[in-house]
């Protein structure tokens, strides 16, 4: 379903009246007063809050439980820590028949890029859904790499759990109060988190 950005029109829903984007907007202002939508958004079409560590849990909840936003899109992570190091990389050629003349070895750094916002942390990103309204709203919260932890969503949405594991299995993001987090996609001989940018490769039994 397409996603509005703006409603004037009320509707009824799951016993309540269901609020437009600008109450929404207004509710979460009155409760928490240091959080603003991000402007322009990061995300096209969707509203973003970039919140502190203490203020996640209890807006998603609020989201939730107050305003109707009852599905979770998806939950994930960004790595702002500067290029990828090239030890992540394949450096043999690629057996697959389809390539049979092999991937081409990734050797070399990339360079920075000029003016991007590096820094020492994870971003993650939650999106959520009004359904009724055809309304989602982003949620984005730091957490330092030094300390890579930050609440679990499971006990909001069952539907947390798989990807929180996939964030800790790829990024090494530890998901405080996840009944079950351990690895989801990865093998348990695999070294490290493949997507962290300063992933380097150790060598396994299948090198």
């Amino acid at each position: 379903l397409p996603c509005r950005t703006l409603s004037r029109k009320k509707v009824q829903g799951f016993g309540k009246i269901l609020m437009t984007l600008p109450d929404i907007l207004e509710q979460v202002k009155s409760h928490f007063p240091n959080i603003a939508p991000a402007v322009p958004s990061p995300i096209k079409d969707i509203t973003a809050f970039k919140v502190s560590m203490k203020d996640y849990i209890p807006l998603m909840s609020h989201l939730k439980e107050k305003l109707g936003f009852e599905y979770l899109d998806f939950v994930t992570a960004v790595d702002w820590k500067g290029p990828v190091d090239a030890k992540g990389y394949i450096t043999d050629h690629n057996p697959n028949p389809l390539l049979p003349e092999g991937a081409t070895p990734q050797v070399a750094p990339e360079p920075p890029t000029p003016g991007f916002p590096y820094r020492e942390a994870f971003e993650i990103v939650a999106i959520v859904s009004n359904w009724q309204e055809k309304t989602k709203i982003c949620v984005r919260v730091e957490a330092p790499r030094s300390k890579a932890t930050v609440p679990s969503l499971v006990s909001l949405w069952k539907t947390a759990d798989w990807q929180e594991r996939e964030v800790f299995d790829l990024l090494g993001i530890n998901f405080e109060g996840h009944p079950n987090l351990k690895k989801i996609l990865t093998p348990d001989f695999i070294q490290g988190h493949p997507l962290r940018k300063d992933y380097v490769h150790v060598k396994d039994k299948y090198d």
